[in-house]
């Protein structure tokens, strides 16, 4: 009887060690809100994704439905503890108000896809904002010839009661230094600045920067980058 007991007992623990093997995908972020952001821009988001069972990991497809947004991975083989950083580019277009991109994610670790949820609202212009506005909402700077735009302000106005202070909740973007303003208060404007890095003078690039409210993380504004160099 005891030897039965001790054989059962046996068998089951291997059959749920065999149930905790195997690839597994552990994504860094499965939801990420852009907040408002404005229509017809680039925005960007990196996500780490690590390979956290027994087994080898392999990321087969990655399907972002929709030829507006691109997710690619430097490598699809992970090995047990391994991981990548996977950024994804996403074009908003002319629509206005909620938009959203659900990336499917493809394994050898399940059947099923994981999934990314990725939503936002976008405005024609995020200058008349409530509670924060926004003024340039988008950051361009741009070289021609001699004449090169290489920073700039920007300004955040505070409508409402209460004093608003702004993290950078993204990446912050290599080619660039952003210095948010310091605490905001109500009906006052705060102002910051964006300033191309040094090695990146010569270079053209579009990133985005997401800032967000401390005390309020329902207040959150996307911000697309971009520098162009015009040689004509």
């Amino acid at each position: 009887m005891k030897k039965t007991l001790k054989l059962q007992i046996i068998i089951i623990c291997l059959c749920s060690t065999s149930l905790l093997a195997g690839p597994k995908l552990e994504i860094s972020e499965q939801r990420f809100d852009f907040g408002a952001i404005p229509a017809n821009s680039i925005v960007y988001k990196h996500f780490w994704f690590k390979s956290t069972g027994t087994d080898t990991l392999i990321i087969n497809n990655i399907k972002t439905g929709c030829a507006c947004a691109l997710m690619e991975t430097v490598k699809d083989t992970l090995p047990p503890g391994d991981s990548v950083k996977v950024g994804i580019e996403w074009k908003i277009g002319n629509k206005i108000f909620s938009v959203g991109r659900y990336p499917y994610i493809f394994t050898n670790a399940s059947s099923d896809p994981y999934r990314i949820y990725l939503t936002g609202e976008a405005y024609k212009t995020l200058d008349k904002l409530q509670p924060v506005s926004l003024v340039p909402y988008k950051f361009e700077l741009s070289k021609y010839k001699d004449d090169s735009v290489d920073e700039m302000k920007f300004t955040l106005t505070n409508h409402s009661d209460r004093s608003v202070q702004f993290k950078i909740v993204t990446e912050l973007p290599k080619e660039c230094e952003i210095k948010l303003p310091e605490s905001i208060e109500p009906g006052s404007k705060g102002v910051g600045t964006v300033k191309v890095k040094k090695e990146y003078l010569d270079s053209e690039f579009t990133t985005s920067v997401t800032i967000v409210s401390v005390d309020n993380p329902d207040t959150k504004i996307t911000i697309p980058i971009r520098r162009k160099i015009f040689s004509k």
